[in-house]
């Protein structure tokens, strides 16, 4: 069972939001505009789920498991659901670091919420980015502590060494 607290359930709408608003789109370039436009930095649902993803991490129902060493954390947030839509909800916190190399079988959604002001994940300041199918990386933090939330399809990732 995973972690829940006084706030969750309110993520928890706010991810029904969400995700109905991605809907069956596909994981692209087109839904990291769209995600930007309507949930991006400065609209009222960025602001929320920032809020909201805070609280987890102060409530420990978000970022609760230490990867490597306190500047780097992950936590599944909601498994793959109707209520969902099928993607798992997974939250991280890193700082200056670089994570595990993955796969994004299915693709990868994430909303970058920078803790520190010029913290940037894989590049990207505060916002939305998306990574289609069979994408891969190492999710890489610089600038300073960066927060995610991310969706994956299924709950599907790969974690492996990097093709050579």
């Amino acid at each position: 069972m995973l972690p829940t607290g006084e706030h969750k359930p309110a993520m928890m709408s706010a991810i029904r939001e969400l995700v109905d608003f991605i809907g069956d789109r596909q994981l692209d370039q087109k839904l990291g505009e769209a995600l930007n436009e309507t949930f991006g930095q400065g609209t009222a649902k960025y602001g929320n789920l920032v809020k909201l993803l805070r609280h987890g991490i102060e409530e420990k129902w978000a970022c609760y498991t230490e990867i490597k060493g306190p500047d780097y954390r992950r936590g599944r947030i909601a498994d793959p659901s109707s209520e969902t839509r099928g993607f798992s909800i997974e939250s991280s916190m890193i700082k200056d670091a670089v994570g595990n190399y993955h796969v994004h079988t299915r693709g990868e959604i994430n909303m970058v919420a920078p803790i520190d002001e010029t913290g940037q994940f894989c590049g990207q300041g505060a916002g939305w980015s998306v990574f289609a199918p069979g994408s891969e990386h190492y999710p890489t933090v610089t600038g300073g502590k960066v927060t995610t939330l991310f969706l994956l399809p299924n709950g599907e990732i790969e974690y492996r060494a990097p093709r050579s």
